[in-house]
């Protein structure tokens, strides 16, 4: 039966803004092995499908400098220590796309992204949004909202033109009711 490995030691280095924590555990046979992970431990970020009022899609469209391309994002972010997820995520989707609505966001789930971060990612649905000011992105972020479909949103999961893939997943069966209405 596979069993938790026995922590010897980690170290905390703070590159950039990114922590990474590197690892040192003793392995089943005995040797130990040191493994890099990204993210404060117990940080969270979150992230919302938003949809408008005629189930359009609300996106944070934006340059990504690990795949160096565009992707169309979910509006999310980092949840600030001791912040509600719920509201890190109204928060998020107000600053980078300037849409919130009246609703309660529905939780979908959270969810270790990588077996390499520390981070757990939550995600939430939120129907009938509006924009109800200009976007205010925080400094270095460079955020154009846009509005897609159901379909371009999950064809966007698929093909990896997104980052926030396990929340498409955890909507998958609402969204396509919603698709089929």
């Amino acid at each position: 039966m596979i069993e938790p490995w026995p922590k010897i030691n980690e170290t905390v280095h703070k590159i950039g803004w990114k922590v990474i924590i590197r690892k040192y555990f003793m392995m089943p046979d005995g040797e130990p092995a040191e493994y890099t992970t990204v993210g404060k431990i117990g940080a969270q970020n979150g992230a919302v499908i938003a949809l408008t009022e005629d189930n359009q899609v609300v996106v944070a469209r934006q340059f990504r400098p690990g795949p160096e391309r565009v992707l169309d994002e979910l509006p999310g972010g980092r949840i600030d220590e001791g912040e509600d997820p719920v509201v890190g995520v109204v928060r998020e989707l107000l600053e980078e796309t300037g849409y919130s609505s009246m609703e309660q966001p529905i939780s979908l789930g959270a969810v270790c992204r990588d077996a390499y971060i520390n981070e757990t990612s939550n995600y939430f649905l939120l129907r009938n949004c509006k924009q109800l000011e200009q976007p205010k992105p925080d400094d270095r972020e460079f955020v154009e909202p846009a509005l897609i479909s159901i379909a371009t949103l999950i064809a966007n999961a698929k093909t990896g033109k997104m980052s926030d893939i396990p929340a498409v997943l955890l909507a998958y069966d609402t969204l396509k009711e919603i698709q089929n209405a």
